[in-house]
């Protein structure tokens, strides 16, 4: 496993991922990438909890996938599977959310 150090709203998180395959640098730049749509969205609503921010963040890309595969996936042919996909992205996030809210609250 490699360890990889990334930050989300001016706090940085150690992370593990898989060795090789440019893993780490995807991670990196994920994270990157979640950090700036975070960054965008306190600047228009100001100051709001991290567990907010973090929510807010989640929703925002789950609609810009929802955007990138066409928008109304779930009404069109396939729903089924395209909601099992989306369901299992999702529940992923969310987890990581929950983990980077429980290593907030504990620095805290």
């Amino acid at each position: 496993m490699a360890n990889v150090t990334v930050k989300f709203n001016h706090r940085s998180y150690h992370l593990a991922c898989s060795d090789g395959d440019g893993e780490s640098e995807r991670l990196i730049r994920l994270a990157k990438y979640v950090d700036d749509k975070a960054a965008m969205i306190s600047s228009k609503m100001g100051a709001v909890s991290e567990p907010r921010l973090m929510l807010m963040t989640a929703i925002l890309l789950a609609d810009e996938l929802d955007e990138a595969r066409g928008g109304g996936a779930l009404q069109e042919n396939g729903a089924v599977e395209d909601a099992t996909h989306m369901e299992q992205t999702l529940v992923r996030t969310l987890k990581r959310i929950e983990d980077i809210t429980r290593q907030v609250e504990a620095e805290v």
